[in-house]
Protein backbone atom coordinates (compact mmCIF):
# COMPACT_ATOMS: atom_id res chain seq x y z
CA UNK A 1 0.00 0.00 0.00
CA UNK A 2 1.37 3.40 -0.89
CA UNK A 3 2.34 5.77 1.88
CA UNK A 4 -0.17 8.40 0.70
CA UNK A 5 -3.06 5.92 0.78
CA UNK A 6 -2.02 4.63 4.20
CA UNK A 7 -1.89 8.16 5.61
CA UNK A 8 -5.34 8.82 4.13
CA UNK A 9 -6.76 5.69 5.79
CA UNK A 10 -5.18 6.66 9.12
CA UNK A 11 -6.72 10.13 8.98
CA UNK A 12 -10.08 8.69 7.88
CA UNK A 13 -10.18 6.24 10.81
CA UNK A 14 -9.21 9.02 13.21
CA UNK A 15 -11.89 11.42 11.95
CA UNK A 16 -14.57 8.72 11.81
CA UNK A 17 -13.93 7.63 15.39
CA UNK A 18 -14.08 11.25 16.57
CA UNK A 19 -17.33 11.88 14.69
CA UNK A 20 -18.94 8.77 16.17
CA UNK A 21 -17.71 9.73 19.64
CA UNK A 22 -19.28 13.19 19.39
CA UNK A 23 -22.48 11.82 17.82
CA UNK A 24 -22.97 9.55 20.84
CA UNK A 25 -22.25 12.35 23.32
CA UNK A 26 -24.66 14.75 21.63
CA UNK A 27 -27.31 12.02 21.37
CA UNK A 28 -27.01 11.32 25.10
CA UNK A 29 -27.33 15.00 25.94
CA UNK A 30 -30.35 15.36 23.67
CA UNK A 31 -31.94 12.30 25.28
CA UNK A 32 -31.94 14.15 28.58
CA UNK A 33 -33.64 17.20 27.13
CA UNK A 34 -35.26 16.85 23.71
CA UNK A 35 -34.94 13.37 22.17
CA UNK A 36 -37.35 12.85 19.33
CA UNK A 37 -38.56 16.41 19.45
CA UNK A 38 -35.86 17.75 17.16
CA UNK A 39 -34.82 16.65 13.68
CA UNK A 40 -31.21 16.51 14.91
CA UNK A 41 -32.16 14.11 17.70
CA UNK A 42 -34.03 11.81 15.32
CA UNK A 43 -31.14 11.86 12.84
CA UNK A 44 -28.54 11.13 15.52
CA UNK A 45 -30.68 8.28 16.88
CA UNK A 46 -30.56 6.61 13.47
CA UNK A 47 -26.77 6.83 13.52
CA UNK A 48 -26.02 5.76 17.08
CA UNK A 49 -28.66 3.11 17.77
CA UNK A 50 -26.77 0.43 15.78
CA UNK A 51 -23.67 1.25 17.85
CA UNK A 52 -25.60 0.60 21.08
CA UNK A 53 -27.03 -2.79 20.05
CA UNK A 54 -24.06 -4.96 21.12
CA UNK A 55 -24.17 -3.31 24.56
CA UNK A 56 -27.93 -3.35 25.29
CA UNK A 57 -27.33 -5.92 28.01
CA UNK A 58 -25.69 -3.18 30.11
CA UNK A 59 -28.85 -1.86 31.69
CA UNK A 60 -29.42 -1.64 35.42
CA UNK A 61 -32.96 -0.61 36.22
CA UNK A 62 -33.65 2.61 34.38
CA UNK A 63 -29.97 3.39 33.78
CA UNK A 64 -28.63 2.40 30.38
CA UNK A 65 -24.86 2.04 30.23
CA UNK A 66 -24.74 1.08 26.54
CA UNK A 67 -23.69 4.59 25.38
CA UNK A 68 -20.74 4.54 27.79
CA UNK A 69 -19.65 1.12 26.58
CA UNK A 70 -20.07 2.21 22.95
CA UNK A 71 -17.88 5.27 23.63
CA UNK A 72 -15.20 3.10 25.21
CA UNK A 73 -15.32 0.62 22.32
CA UNK A 74 -15.04 3.36 19.70
CA UNK A 75 -12.15 4.96 21.56
CA UNK A 76 -10.36 1.62 21.98
CA UNK A 77 -10.88 0.41 18.41
CA UNK A 78 -10.08 3.80 16.86
CA UNK A 79 -6.93 4.27 18.88
CA UNK A 80 -5.49 0.81 18.36
CA UNK A 81 -6.44 0.62 14.69
CA UNK A 82 -4.73 3.97 14.14
CA UNK A 83 -1.63 2.85 16.04
CA UNK A 84 -1.51 -0.36 14.01
CA UNK A 85 -1.78 1.53 10.73
CA UNK A 86 0.91 4.00 11.81
CA UNK A 87 3.22 1.07 12.54
CA UNK A 88 2.86 0.03 8.90
CA UNK A 89 4.29 3.33 7.67
CA UNK A 90 7.82 3.13 6.30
Amino acid sequence: MSEFLLRFVIKFVDILSQLLYWAILISVLLSWFARGRTPLGAWLDQIVRPLYKPFRWARIGMIDFSPILALLAIEFIGRYLTEFLVSLLP
